[in-house]
């Protein structure tokens, strides 16, 4: 880890390890004391304290933005029945049997034709 001095030459510190995912730089922060990271990327975080808070964590995880496991898991329980009923449309002669999908990929566990 980098050492570098702040406060006009006064103090000798850490740098924050973070990378920028836009430019790939390093921040250019102090790190927090006894932390590898500045206050902006978490140095002030403690996390989750008790089991519970860990536990609650832990369950409301996301991946990206606001979807949840849950809302990931509706949507796609969703997909996987349009998918189907699509199949079904095809073998029934609802629609050409030539006729392409969606984009997007294929749920799993999905039939082939």
């Amino acid at each position: 880890m980098n050492m570098f001095l702040t406060l006009g030459g006064r103090i000798r510190c850490r740098q924050c390890k973070a990378e920028s995912k836009r430019t790939k730089q390093q921040c250019r922060s102090p790190a927090m004391k006894n932390k590898e990271v500045c206050r902006i990327h978490g140095g002030l975080s403690t996390g989750p304290k008790t089991s519970i808070g860990r536990a609650r964590c832990a369950q409301v995880k996301t991946i990206h933005g606001r979807d949840t496991r849950q809302r990931r898991r509706e949507r796609s329980r969703q997909s996987r029945e349009l998918y189907d009923l699509t199949l079904l449309g095809k073998e029934i002669g609802l629609f050409p049997k030539d006729m392409s999908f969606s984009r997007g990929r294929k749920p799993k566990g999905a039939r082939s034709d």
